[in-house]
């Protein structure tokens, strides 16, 4: 195997301690991974909520489809939480058998998962702040062309 500048790489090996700080990480990852799945369940709930609720008001409110809309939105948002949550779970799993089995293939998986779930939640980062700026900006022109009538 050869590195960026064309030499020869050394296998990468694990000392006893990052071992020990692998395993610690993979149960605080495994921790982060349960709470993610109960606020989704959670989250899932309270789509089945609005949507009922919202529907039954429908006669007080200006939108008749508006319960429908909230359950979908929230539905939605459970969909899109659901991979990053999957993806350290799934990290947390491999790298306990790679751990305890001393699996190089199994710790190879488990970064897979690792580098899924930040990438991500870099690109639904970047995503959300592109739509904060464009926000940002249209509320600010408006603001301006209000400003002149």
């Amino acid at each position: 195997m050869q590195n960026n500048e064309g030499r020869e790489a050394k296998p990468i090996e694990l000392t006893a301690q990052s071992v020990i700080y692998l395993n610690e990480t993979r149960k605080w990852t495994m921790f982060f991974s349960i709470l993610g799945f109960v606020f989704l369940g959670i989250l899932l709930i309270a789509a089945v909520f609005m949507a009922s609720m919202f529907g039954a008001m429908a006669g007080n409110l200006p939108f008749k489809g508006s319960g429908i809309v909230m359950g979908v939105f929230y539905l939605l948002l459970g969909v899109l939480y659901f991979f990053p949550i999957f993806y350290l779970y799934k990290f947390s799993k491999h790298s306990k058998t790679a751990i305890y089995g001393e699996d190089s293939e199994q710790l190879s998986l488990a970064f897979k998962y690792l580098k899924k779930h930040y990438k991500f939640i870099g690109i639904l980062s970047i995503i959300l702040l592109s739509f904060y700026v464009l926000a940002f900006l249209i509320m600010s022109i408006a603001g301006g062309i209000g400003a002149f009538m």
